[in-house]
């Protein structure tokens, strides 16, 4: 145990010492780093492993309106680091949260505002898109008056296949509630919003009414 937690306390204060100045902040006491953007968010994952002491980094992305899904995509940033020592283990996890650093900066500079978002999201939406495809396309093109294309992705939602999960009838469900609301923008973006508001709480993030406000400045068609 004392091993344990020695190795803990050094993922800590190297992840702290890398991510900390980009204002990213620990989930609790978690190996778990957030990067909030307020609609979405990047998750920095100091994982462990179930065969021995040490660290995986992964990198996590997540569209925060998608209230039962966990990532739009996430990735591993380099190869898993063992503990044996200390003095092994402390210049080694410096550099795998250097590295964290270094993705959290690429992401942000791959999203770096809500029309790289879209272009992103449409991109996905035309390649085997699936049911999560569909629902990021549904709703960031509703979120700018594109009414039209967002009832294309609602139709292909509404045929998905949701038997046998909770998770999935839920997520078909909200989205279904969406679609109601397309021709009446205010509730639309009220909805997503409250969506947006209820993975903050899953997340441990604080409360943000005002999560969308970036898009007022967006050209609607």
């Amino acid at each position: 145990m004392a091993k344990a937690s020695e190795h803990g306390r050094i993922i800590a204060s190297a992840a702290k010492a890398a991510l900390a100045p980009l204002g990213c902040l620990r989930r609790g006491q978690s190996r778990i780093w957030q990067d909030d953007h307020r609609y979405w968010a990047i998750n920095v994952e100091f994982q462990p492993s179930g065969w021995s002491k040490g660290s995986y980094l992964n990198i996590h992305v997540a569209w925060l309106w998608a209230i039962t899904h966990g990532y739009q995509y996430s990735y591993r940033a380099g190869s898993f680091i063992p503990f044996e020592t200390a003095e092994q283990f402390t210049p080694l996890i410096a550099e795998l949260a250097a590295t964290a650093a270094v993705e959290v900066q690429r992401v942000r500079e791959r999203f770096r505002s809500f029309d790289d978002i879209l272009n992103h999201i449409q991109v996905s939406a035309t390649r085997k898109p699936d049911f999560w495809d569909h629902l990021d396309a549904a709703i960031v093109h509703a979120l700018v008056g594109n009414t039209a294309a967002a009832r294309e992705h609602f139709k292909q939602i509404a045929i998905w296949n949701a038997a046998g999960s909770i998770w999935r009838t839920e997520a078909k469900e909200n989205a279904l509630r969406l679609a109601t609301l397309l021709d009446r923008p205010i509730d639309f973006r009220l909805a997503v919003v409250a969506n947006i508001a209820r993975r903050r709480r899953l997340m441990r993030l604080p409360p943000d009414s005002h999560c969308l406000d970036e898009l007022d400045s967006i050209a609607r068609p």
